[in-house]
Formats: C-alpha cells, structure tokens, sequence
C-alpha cells in the first residue's frame, strides 16, 4: 500500500499512560478529521493515512490541550508523534511547531522515499518518476539506456536491479495498485502529478508479495479544499543554439515539445476532491543509416569495376561450377567471364527485388565503396498521459477514491528514401491504460478494512502500419507461386521480405503485437488489540496475455556463396553479397515461417498473517506468515506443451494413416 500510518504512545509529565485520550488527525489540505482514543497502553493508531501535511491534537479532561502540526507523512511513511500532556485546565494549549517528529522504524523493510520538495527540485530528463529509484545505491538500471527511460516505454520501469540481480522481478505501484503486467511496466503518471515516490530494497513484512526483489510505490496527489494547479513547458529547437554543428553546419533533427497542467480541487469541501492531470510530447529524435549500396553495374551484375581492399579486382565466382578434389580435399570455383554475371543467370525474385533497392548516395569509406551511403533522418514520437483523481471522504469512518489513467503514444519514422523496402524500425503504437479504486472503511477505532480493485493492460504493437504489404503484396515476387500463403497463418501483418546483403537490411526483420490485461483484488483488516497490530488480508491477480512476435520470412545472400571456395575464403578480394542476391543463393540462416498467436494465461493468490508487537516505546517486533501461489502459464487454446498420451490417437495420423515399409514392420514384431 502507498499509504502510511501515525501513531504514539500519550503520557503525562510523570511517564504514566494516558488511556481514553482523545487523539484527533486533521489533513491541512482538506480539512478532514478522524479521531481515535488511546488504549490501556496509551497508545493510537491511524491507518491507511495519505500522504501529506498533518496535525495532531490530544485532549484530555484535567490536562491541557497537546497539538503538534506540520506533521509531514510520507508515501509508506510510518510516523510517530509521543505527547506528553501537563496537568492543566483544557482550555490550557502546548503548541508544538518546531520540534522534528520523530521516525520510528516498526517494521525491518529498508526503505527510501522521495517526497514532493525533492520531486519538484531534481530534474529528471526522462519524465518518467520510476527513474528516482536510482537515487538509491542499492538500485542499478538494466535498461539499455538511461537518457531513454521515457514513461511510455515499458521496459524502462521494469528493468532495475533492487538490491540484487531483480531486473523484472520487482513489484511497482500507483496508489497501492499493482503496474508491473508480466516482465513490463504499464503505466507511469506525469512527473507533476506524483506526490512522493518510495523503493522498498527487502519487503520483508508479510502483506507485501509477489516480487523477486524490491517494491517501487508512486503516490498520486490528490485534491484539497483548495484550488490549485501548474502549467509547464519544455522547448528544444536547435534552431535557437549559436550553432547547430560547427563543423559541417548540417542541419540537426532534434525537436522536443513537453507540456502540460495540473489542477486540484474541491467538488465539496471536506468531502469531495478531483485532481486532474496531462502531459503531452511531440518528440523528434535523428537516427542514422549506414549502408552499401550496389552501384548502377553491379546492379545489372557487372562487376568488372567492383574493388577489393587491396585494389585489385573483387572477383565473383560461379558457385553452381563448385568442385571437389577427392584427392586434395581442395573445393575450387570458376569465376564469371570478365567479372560480369549474365542477366539470363538472374534470379526472377532477386530481380524483383533489386528494382526496389536504391542507389548509393556517396562514394564510400575507401576504395572498395564501403558505405557509400549515409543519411541522417528522424523518429518523430506523439506522446499523451491523461490521468483524473477522485477522492470521497463518504463518512467520518469510511473513505474512497476512484483513479482512472491513459496513455497513448505512436512512433513513426521519416522516409528516408522513396522505396518499399526500406525499413520502418521505429514504426508502432504504445498504449496503457490504468484503472484503481480503493475503500477503507473504519469499523470501530480499533478495526479498519480496506479493499482494492485494479485493472491494467498495454498495446504494445511494433507493426509499422505504412509499411504492410499484405498477401497481395508478395505476389509481385512470386507470380503465380503463391508457396507462401500457407505460412502467413494468423500473421495479422505482412510486409516487404527481409532480405539482409552485407549487413544492409530490406523490408522488416519482424514485429510484434503485444495486448497483456491484468485484474487484482486486495483486500485486508487491520486490528489493535493492546500492544498487538494484527493484519490479514489476501490477494488476487490474474493475467492474460494476447499476442504474437512473428517475422515470416528473411533472407540471407552471404558474399562466401560467390567466393572462390568456400573453405576459408578470402572474401577481402573474392565475392559480394549482391551478385550472391542476383544468382539466389542463399544461406542456412535464411527460412520461412510461421507463428500462431498465442493467449498465455495466470493466476496468483496470496493470504498473508502479521503481527506488529510494540514492546516498548522503542522496541517492536514483527511477526509474519506469508503462502503465495502463482500458477503456471497456460494457453487457453491449450497449445504450449501437451503432456504424451499413448492411448489417444494422434488426429493426423488417423485421418491419414503412415505406411511403413515391410523392414520396418518386421522389425518392431
């Protein structure tokens, strides 16, 4: 749970407990009040506190009035405040302003909390307030960059390490809701709407579970009574720098454009609070493509001008003339006449194909003609978060809040160059969506319930839409050969063939459509009895994951197929991948496949037991029993693994039944 607790123990000025003391917690920010008596050890307890400004007043016939105030509760915080009151009459007040509240530690979880001051102060590039966990030694990141952890992407929250080897392992929440869907995080809230953020190193109290590792927990703010809001703006155009590049003066793509507000407020005051937030991004980051390219002969499979490091000629072997020495085990080949492959020796789908690769832009690195082509272009990202808090003090003793969030992201690239086949690798869509809602309901002073719901899921779909070319599309590769209608199966997208010459990739390589839903219920009670803090409660989740990560053909025209042999050829002067891709060889690596999409489903359930013993004032022990069970995935349509019946059939075999041959009957008699 994001929320924190308050308590203490009430004396008067000769140590003695105070029992029956009127103990009152005001929120400075809403007004809102509960109230406890203190027990036969003179203590109090508030539970399931929101994270704020607090204060405390104890009242007491035959002493004077104690308040404490500007009590700051933190996400998770469990704050104590001791009152000693005096003899006096009521009317009397001890006002304690400047005194620090004391901390005390009652449960052994490491814990390290960041709260709204230190929110407001670090500047934190990625906007994405799970990145504050790094703020804590025993916190690494594993992903794979750092100035990359932007809130929509999913792995960014999920990849850290928490006191150990935890990357994906951990638990993350928003106002005590569960983010972490499978291996990825969902949703992560605008940095101006996070009240405080905590990382939890050991969770080691029993109502905590489901982690490998730490627990990162993000408190929401919340409305008050009254109105108040932020607007902000981050520019970065460098059209405004002196100068862009000082050397070549080239034109630079970076374009970043971060708003956003906020706004709380009161529906009724002390009752009924809202809290808005929105965030949006129009991004626009370079990236680059280097490349060879073939050149207008080589194109058309002369290669009498194709040079090697050395200066000579590259020459390009037949590899249909391949011949094995019985005697030397030497593999030899014959080279075309004069380094030029006839067209009639042309594959008619790497003919195809080659009409769709460009020219080179540039002459290259070095003789040989290595990256003769180099551009820069962008990745433009549409970014928006949209987040509405409601909060409902219902009663004195029963409270609830209704959180529902958004987000949408697309990412796209520019076209670099006027051609299907060129590569759409930053094409998709990132979208979640996160949806909590939480009651505690107060059954007697010393008797709290608590019970949450929550629903998450992502839209995690790499598909380059621009770019599908659908069935039709491949017929233009293979006319009237339609071999590969059998593979594309439940493929929803299909695009230009894969095809990778020299480390230049054509087409897409692959994608992926990922829609994972999550649901949790949580429910717990909490008691006092005496120096005992008992809780129990019990955990639901439960996972389902649509999806498929197919790539359904690529191709691999390796430089060794037209090399003078393929025992360790010398492929500095001997070979090319483009005359490899005009004859149609290709390389083991190359396949055509298919991929079904897959429904994984699982389940979790968790009961937990705890008892906090307060000792003395500065002594508690705690005591935990935890049983958690996670089911293994499944796939609903029961196509993982199937265990091995041999008394059932096999459907194949039985509608068209094996013929072996008479050895092999005879032998299995």
């Amino acid at each position: 749970d994001y929320r924190a607790k308050v308590q203490g123990v009430i004396t008067d000025s000769t140590e003695a407990l105070v029992v029956g003391a009127t103990v009152t917690l005001r929120n400075e920010n809403t007004g809102i009040t509960t109230t406890r008596n203190t027990n036969d050890s003179g203590q109090y307890l508030f539970d399931f506190v929101e994270p704020g400004s607090y204060t405390v007043t104890v009242t007491m016939a035959g002493f004077s009035k104690f308040i404490q105030e500007k009590i700051q509760v933190q996400v998770r915080g469990d704050v104590t405040v001791n009152a000693s009151l005096q003899p006096g009459a009521v009317t009397e007040t001890v006002n304690v302003t400047a005194t620090a509240v004391a901390l005390q530690f009652n449960t052994s979880t490491m814990e390290l909390t960041v709260d709204r001051k230190m929110l407001s102060d670090l500047p934190i590039m990625q906007r994405n307030p799970f990145t504050l966990s790094l703020l804590d030694p025993a916190v690494v990141n594993r992903y794979w960059d750092i100035a990359h952890r932007n809130p929509f992407y999913m792995w960014s929250s999920s990849q850290i390490d928490v006191g150990g080897n935890t990357t994906m392992k951990n638990d993350i929440s928003l106002d005590g809701a569960p983010l972490q869907i499978g291996v990825k995080g969902s949703y992560a809230p605008p940095m101006d709407a996070v009240q405080e953020f905590s990382v939890q190193q050991n969770s080691v109290d029993a109502e905590f579970g489901h982690s490998g590792g730490g627990i990162m927990s993000v408190g929401m703010k919340s409305g008050t009574n009254e109105i108040h809001g932020t607007a902000y703006y981050f520019g970065r155009n460098p059209k405004l720098n002196a100068r862009t590049n000082s050397v070549t003066n080239t034109k630079n793509l970076v374009r970043n454009h971060i708003w956003g507000f906020t706004v709380g407020n009161p529906v009724i005051k002390n009752r009924l609070f809202a809290f808005t937030a929105y965030e949006g991004w129009r991004s626009q980051e370079p990236n680059t493509r280097i490349s060879t390219q073939p050149t207008d002969l080589e194109r058309n499979g002369d290669f009498s001008r194709t040079l090697g490091k050395d200066g000579g000629l590259r020459t390009i072997y037949d590899p249909w003339t391949t011949q094995l020495d019985p005697v030397t085990g030497k593999v030899t080949r014959t080279p075309f006449a004069g380094n030029v492959i006839p067209q009639a020796r042309f594959d008619p789908t790497a003919k195809r194909i080659m009409q769709d690769i460009w020219a080179p832009n540039g002459p290259g690195d070095d003789i040989t003609g290595i990256n003769n082509y180099k551009i820069v272009y962008s990745w433009p990202q549409k970014y928006w978060n949209f987040s509405e808090r409601v909060d409902w003090n219902i009663r004195d003793n029963w409270k609830a809040f209704f959180r529902y969030s958004r987000v949408k992201t697309t990412l796209d690239q520019t076209d670099y160059v006027n051609s299907p086949a060129m590569p759409n690798d930053n094409g998709g869509a990132m979208h979640n969506r996160n949806i909590a809602g939480d009651t505690v309901y107060t059954l007697n002073p010393t008797t709290v319930l608590n019970v949450r719901m929550s629903f998450g899921s992502l839209e995690d779909d790499y598909v380059a839409p621009r770019s599908m070319i659908g069935k039709e599309g491949l017929a233009q590769f293979w006319p009237n050969n339609p071999w590969y209608e059998s593979y594309i199966g439940e493929m929803p997208a299909v695009y230009y063939p894969n095809v990778n010459v020299g480390g230049s990739g054509y087409g897409k390589s692959g994608y992926w459509i990922q829609h994972p839903r999550h649901w949790t219920w949580d429910a717990s009670l909490r008691k006092v009895v005496g120096a005992h803090s008992l809780k129990t409660g019990f955990a639901h989740r439960r996972h389902k994951a649509d999806g498929i990560y197919p790539n359904l053909m690529a191709f691999y025209p390796y430089q060794h197929f037209t090399a003078e042999t393929f025992q360790n050829p010398d492929l500095t002067r001997n070979g090319s991948d483009y005359a490899t891709l005009l004859l149609g060889g290709l390389d083991q690596n190359s396949y055509a496949r298919t991929y079904p999409y897959q429904y994984f489903r699982s389940n979790y359930f968790g009961l937990f037991f705890q008892d906090d013993i307060k000792l003395s004032r500065n002594i508690t022990v705690n005591l935990g029993l935890r049983y958690e069970y996670e089911s293994g995935p499944y796939d609903e349509r029961d196509r993982i693994s199937r265990y091995l019946d041999l008394t059932s059939p096999i459907p194949e075999f039985q509608s068209n039944p094996p013929v072996m041959p008479d050895a092999v009957t005879q032998y299995m008699k």
